[in-house]
């Protein structure tokens, strides 16, 4: 979920973002994969469940795609680089504490509201939002993720907040939330398996059984413990 700048809607029809991916795999939202070397990212104004996505094969050859069945696009570039750990004495929760105050940065009381209602820590919320969209509501980046922390609009969905009201930053939040309320159980609050579900997917984690070793997912978890002081 790369950050981009926000995107200007000037034509009905118009071509969002198209990148050279090297070695990429387009993970569907029924677990099928695609090995891809490129996609372009289309979309029609108003219309996020319109939005299409051309996905360049190995083989030259190519799919479309509406944006709604893709779950990610993630990095498939390995890296030799140790998985970034907490220092055991950081003592960071995944918990909201009660009397916990708003992180001191731009929609802090939102990720505060949000995380105690989900008893999740808001300094992750706002640590994730700084890594994905620098606190832009407006983001969307080259693989179709977008808004204040860098939703998929498939993962959204899933999630119970739809597509279209991605861009509505408590609606993002709040999708991101579920999202990481779920990871937490499903990696028993190991926060590095948490960070690379959210960045990479939760089965790319099941596949490495641990954190991915994707050039990608390492450097993202890295800079997520540097904005909490990790």
């Amino acid at each position: 979920m790369r950050f981009a700048s926000r995107v200007a809607t000037a034509a009905t029809i118009l071509l969002v973002a198209a990148s050279s991916a090297g070695a990429e795999l387009a993970v569907l939202t029924n677990g099928y994969r695609y090995k891809i070397t490129a996609w372009e990212l289309l979309a029609e104004r108003g219309s996020v469940e319109a939005e299409r996505i051309r996905l360049t094969l190995e083989n030259g050859s190519s799919v479309t795609l509406p944006l709604l069945r893709i779950e990610r696009i993630v990095d498939d570039e390995i890296t030799d680089e140790p998985t970034p750990e907490p220092p055991p004495e950081a003592g960071f929760s995944l918990d909201y504490r009660p009397g916990q105050t708003a992180p001191a940065v731009p929609y802090g009381e939102l990720f505060l509201r949000i995380g105690r209602e989900h008893q999740l820590n808001p300094d992750l919320l706002a640590a994730l939002a700084r890594a994905e969209s620098a606190y832009d509501p407006g983001a969307v980046s080259s693989k179709g993720a977008r808004g204040l922390l860098q939703l998929m609009p498939a993962t959204a969905e899933r999630f119970g907040v739809p597509a279209r009201e991605l861009y509505d930053p408590a609606r993002n939040v709040l999708a991101a939330a579920r999202y990481l309320t779920w990871l937490r159980r499903r990696f028993e609050d190991d926060l590095p398996r948490v960070l690379a579900g959210y960045n990479a997917g939760e089965g790319a984690v099941d596949a490495h059984d641990g954190v991915p070793p994707y050039r990608e997912t390492v450097t993202f978890i890295g800079r997520v413990y540097g904005y909490l002081g990790l």
